[in-house]
């Protein structure tokens, strides 16, 4: 009933998730988004952790919460992964292997939203008195 191209769409080949670098090293492919230096979509060799891959994209930010990053997998798995913890203890067992297709969230605190907010209302409080003088100039 279905063609052989259809059959092949259906079925993912895993073996095509992975890309073969240089010197034959295997490469997995990841989205890093959040409070990183450099967020974006990473080839990254197979054997690279979680601290390996936030390393290559500069580091966390101060605003990142370390204690709450989120590895989402392609079958839509939520693994919640504590790195303040991993630093402390260097328990390397706390770290998921990185998977092609994964989706890396670096949260950011409480404090980098307020900032956000704080800024937001000092821009319109300025555009604000803008008008404000602008109508008194005009009287």
């Amino acid at each position: 009933m279905f063609s052989k191209k259809q059959q092949m769409m259906q079925q993912p080949n895993r073996a095509a998730q992975y890309i073969l670098g240089n010197g034959d090293v295997l490469l997995v492919t990841v989205n890093l988004w959040g409070h990183v230096l450099k967020p974006g979509i990473y080839s990254v060799p197979s054997s690279y952790s979680l601290i390996d891959l936030i390393s290559s994209a500069g580091g966390p930010l101060s605003t990142a919460r370390l204690n709450d990053v989120r590895v989402v997998r392609k079958n839509q798995e939520v693994i919640k992964v504590n790195l303040e913890k991993f630093l402390k203890t260097g328990d390397a067992s706390s770290l998921p292997t990185l998977q092609p297709g994964d989706t890396i969230i670096v949260s950011g605190s409480i404090q980098d939203v307020f900032t956000k907010m704080v800024a937001i209302f000092r821009d319109l409080a300025i555009i604000v008195n803008v008008f404000v003088l602008a109508s008194r100039v005009n009287n």
